[in-house]
């Protein structure tokens, strides 16, 4: 079913007519939201502030009738528990969260909260849902990454930087999902007879980026590279994309992200439509609705971001094919 015709065959089915409106006097509801980033980082800054508008266009106000809380977790598994446990015992009605590492702290403390997961790309092999039509649980959410898009980041690469025969691909076992080995099984698959190779690239801590990707430049010319949905690299991507300048490897990336921050191009299903589907899902639970009913959803859009100023830095002329494809062309 596509997203709108679902949200609003939700808001029209029986339940919709005795929830209590949003505006009523009960005691304010509690979101509280899992951030991999610094709350002073710009993305989290904005991501946090078009959450509270979407919300609030549907009637919940922080301050009034709603207690909206961010935390960022920190910079390791331990603190991610840490973090996740603080926020069960305190028993909000939600628990907003991003990534597969956050999704699986949080589902590791509580199976009874509702948890609506931003960007868990492979939900059912992560064991956070039974299917994604029907979750029975207590997490549900959006994807933007389906394992899928593994052959559209090889078609870019080669179309972008032609002279590629060897592709790094980029991710941290320990926090990417199904350890990445998903990905990598599709990655193997798209790769042309006789046409580049592939190589796996660790990295599991921020001083490691710089060096693992060194050490596969150094192997010869013709690298490329291909950065895997991560929380880890997510949150790392300025040293990763400052490490494929300083090497001048072409690299694709899994979100804008990295793009915004000096890396070459980025393919990922659109954020809009993450933000509006947390806050419909919000919405939707906190009138009443069951969180293990409400399907995973997978990105129906998708965009192309360019940075143009990279390309140029490592000598790529952008073909038009790709001009024409991009909804986004940084300069």
């Amino acid at each position: 079913m596509h997203r709108r015709s679902l949200l609003a065959a939700l808001a029209t089915c029986g339940f919709a007519t005795t929830m209590r409106t949003a505006g009523s006097a009960e005691p304010a509801k509690r979101v509280s939201i899992i951030v991999g980033l610094p709350l002073d980082h710009p993305i989290a800054r904005t991501r946090l502030a078009e959450l509270h508008q979407l919300l609030a266009e549907r009637g919940w106000v922080d301050g009034r009738n709603l207690r909206l809380s961010a935390r960022f977790w920190g910079t390791n598994a331990a603190e991610l528990a840490r973090a996740a446990a603080e926020i069960v015992r305190g028993r909000p009605d939600i628990i907003v969260v991003g990534s597969s590492a956050e999704t699986a702290a949080v589902l590791a403390e509580t199976r009874q909260i509702p948890v609506l997961f931003g960007t868990a790309s492979d939900p059912v092999g992560s064991g956070f849902v039974r299917s994604l039509e029907r979750p029975d649980g207590n997490a549900t959410g959006f994807s933007n990454n389906d394992p899928v898009m593994s052959e559209k980041w090889v078609e870019l690469l080669t179309e972008i930087a032609p002279g590629t025969r060897r592709i790094g691909v980029v991710f941290n076992p320990r926090t990417t999902p199904a350890a990445g080995e998903t990905y990598l099984a599709r990655l193997q698959a798209a790769m042309p007879a006789g046409a580049a190779t592939l190589a796996i690239l660790h990295v599991t801590e921020p001083s490691t980026i710089d060096g693992v990707i060194t050490g596969f430049a150094e192997k010869g010319a013709g690298g490329g590279l291909i950065f895997l949905p991560d929380s880890f690299t997510f949150r790392n991507a300025a040293l990763c994309t400052a490490a494929a300048a300083r090497l001048a490897l072409p690299a694709v990336y899994p979100f804008d992200t990295f793009t915004l921050q000096g890396g070459l191009m980025s393919y990922a299903g659109a954020r809009e439509e993450t933000g509006e589907l947390i806050a419909s899902y919000i919405d939707l639970i906190l009138r009443g609705a069951n969180v293990a009913e409400l399907p995973v959803q997978f990105s129906r859009s998708f965009e192309l971001v360019i940075n143009e100023k990279a390309a140029e830095a490592l000598g790529l002329t952008l073909p038009a094919s790709l001009r024409i494809r991009a909804q986004r062309i940084l300069s």
